[in-house]
């Protein structure tokens, strides 16, 4: 088959070594140029399938049959090499559920690799063994949001597992057997509890969805003057279907925090409403008394002129694969998240989806930079911004970000860099420079501290490392190399999370957003032990009921405050449904963290 034109690959196993896969850490090992495994777990791709023709390629070895369900995973439906009843079979509500289709036998010789072929052409799947067809069946999903393999019973060795075509982003179910995938339909049921209570005294506590327990150990450490946690914008009324408030990042000059986060329909497509007019990717508070009151929401988008606003449509140019996929424009802005920092003149500097933003009266009004980073005067990838804007008395305004590459109008890999922008005309226009990283590292959101002369940062080392990484580096390098994953490891998406020097403890501190088991939590290291990238765990600072992109969603703690004059860090953070409602909270902790692990050890 050939695929189209606009088609992309993705290469999720080459040779026996991990690229875009996702599995449990120390399942998988390396032998001999392949990777092995056995039990009830996964490997996935951490990219889904779109709409249009498609093959996905594996060659792979089982060591023996014996009744081993081993499968590939196509979305919610399976295609088995042997099940119990030593048949091949396809399971799942795209396929004739439970159907057996031939004798492994004919197909595969235990221990021997063989080659498997699942194309998609004109809405007909087929499956091929060694170029010989096993079965075929009508096949219009349009979205599969997860190809995977399982060995369960099997020895299984995948050499070589590969994807050609319409990449979308994944939805995982969790990688071990141990949790069932949640139906869609359990899914929007906890969706509409929590908009019936939108408005009641239980919301807040709907959208943290904390244990008892949770409850009494944040009253406890609050009344200790260590730990608070509170609303700071819920969507109680929301404008059409954005209710779901996230991805929070603030800075703070003087007395004032200014906040921005997104008001949208959702995180997980499926399960979110529609975009609209409302649909807003900065949506700015402030606050002028540490964080305890907030003044009304601003849209950012009302300071644009009309032709700047509704630039290529009214959803942003990086994310209309997502809410406005049938939208072919290429105008717009090549940006996404938001990035926010103060200047040494007493200005507030906005990089987001909708452009770049400067205020001069502390976020009460803005001011749109109209040519910085649109399409037409930014020659290069999309730019998808940390959470920090750093003015270098030397080098300027610096914005730090991670490269990401589009195919047919949507993302499908990480540049292997640190990029770092300057501006030296307060914002108006940004140059453009990168620091090679490893090939290990796949490098997101990157959020970024001025310490000692030098920048120190803490990243997302995305899929397959899951894993926080640290870096330390000087504007002007030309490579990052002082680069090193931490313990910081999670299963499942890997967050942004918030870095700082703890003016008290002058240790290195950073917040950590873990989607595993939806927790944060807090760790340090001392900068004589940097090098060693051993963090220690001082303690979990907050835990909800689980279930990431399914029924639960949050955090992204990256683009902290540091308020030295009250002596605590704000931390930011979001939390609620994946299809919405979500809303945005303020954690605010002691930077006496000896004091705070104490009472966290409780």
């Amino acid at each position: 088959m050939t695929v189209s034109a606009s088609a992309a690959e993705l290469v999720i196993v080459a040779k026996g070594r991990m690229e875009a896969a996702v599995a449990v850490a120390g399942k998988w090992k390396a032998n001999d140029k392949c990777i092995q495994s056995t039990g009830a777990h996964y490997l996935f791709a951490d990219k889904g399938i779109g709409q249009g023709d498609f093959e996905i390629r594996a060659r792979l070895s089982l060591e023996a049959l014996n009744g081993s369900a081993a499968a590939l995973v196509v979305g919610d439906n399976k295609f088995g090499f042997e099940g119990r009843h030593r048949r091949i079979y396809v399971q799942g509500p795209d396929f004739p559920d439970g159907q057996t289709i031939g004798k492994p036998e004919d197909f595969i010789m235990p221990g021997r690799p063989f080659d498997l072929l699942v194309s998609r052409r004109n809405n007909n799947l087929t499956f091929y063994i060694d170029s010989k067809k096993v079965w075929d069946t009508s096949f219009d999903v349009k979205e599969i949001n997860s190809v995977g393999l399982r060995p369960w019973r099997a020895m299984m060795r995948i050499y070589d597992f590969s994807i050609d075509g319409n990449l979308i982003e994944a939805s995982l179910p969790e990688l071990t057997a141990s949790s069932l995938t949640v139906s869609r339909q359990a899914m929007l049921s906890q969706k509409q509890q929590l908009q019936a209570a939108a408005g009641t005294d239980d919301f807040e506590q709907a959208l943290l969805a904390t244990t008892p327990e949770q409850l009494v150990r944040l009253t406890t450490a609050k009344q200790a003057g260590s730990l608070e946690l509170a609303p700071v914008h819920l969507p109680t009324d929301p404008k059409g279907d954005n209710n779901h408030f996230g991805w929070p990042v603030a800075t703070m000059l003087d007395e004032t925090i200014i906040l921005v986060h997104r008001s949208m329909p959702g995180h997980n497509r499926k399960l979110s409403g529609s975009a609209d007019e409302n649909t807003t990717y900065s949506t700015i508070l402030r606050s002028n008394d540490g964080g305890q009151t907030w003044s009304e929401p601003y849209d950012v988008r009302d300071c644009m002129a009309v032709k700047d606003r509704n630039r290529g449509g009214s959803v942003p140019l990086s994310h209309r694969y997502k809410f406005d996929p049938t939208n072919d424009s290429p105008l717009g802005y090549k940006l996404h998240l938001n990035a926010i920092g103060t200047t040494r003149d007493g200005g507030v500097i906005l990089v987001s989806d909708h452009g770049v933003f400067r205020s001069e009266d502390k976020g009460k009004t803005w001011r749109h930079l109209r040519l910085a980073f649109r399409e037409d005067r930014h020659d290069g990838p999309f730019v998808y911004v940390g959470p920090r804007i750093i003015d270098d008395s030397k080098h300027g305004l610096l914005l730090f970000a991670h490269h990401t590459i589009y195919h047919s109008r949507r993302p499908v890999d990480i540049a292997r860099e640190l990029a770092v922008y300057r501006s030296r005309d307060g914002g108006e226009s940004w140059q453009k420079t990168s620091l090679s990283l490893p090939n290990w590292c796949k490098p997101a959101e990157p959020d970024v501290i001025s310490h000692n002369g030098q920048f120190t940062a803490i990243v997302r080392n995305q899929a397959p490392a899951n894993v926080l990484t640290q870096m330390r580096f000087n504007f002007g390098d030309t490579e990052v190399s002082e680069v090193a994953n931490t313990r910081m490891k999670t299963r499942v998406s890997v967050d942004t999370s918030a870095i700082c020097f703890n003016p008290v403890t002058k240790r290195f501190e950073v917040v950590q957003s873990k989607r595993e088991d939806m927790s944060i939590h807090l760790f340090s290291i001392a900068p004589e032990d940097w090098e060693s990238a051993k963090w220690r765990h001082e303690g979990c600072l907050f835990k909800r009921s689980v279930g990431f992109y399914n029924t639960a969603d949050g955090f992204h703690t990256g683009g902290a405050v540091l308020d030295e004059k009250r002596g605590v860090q704000h931390v930011f953070f979001y939390c609620g449904h994946p299809g919405g409602p979500a809303g945005v909270f303020r954690m605010t902790r002691t930077l006496d963290t000896p004091k705070l692990a104490k009472l966290l050890e409780r």
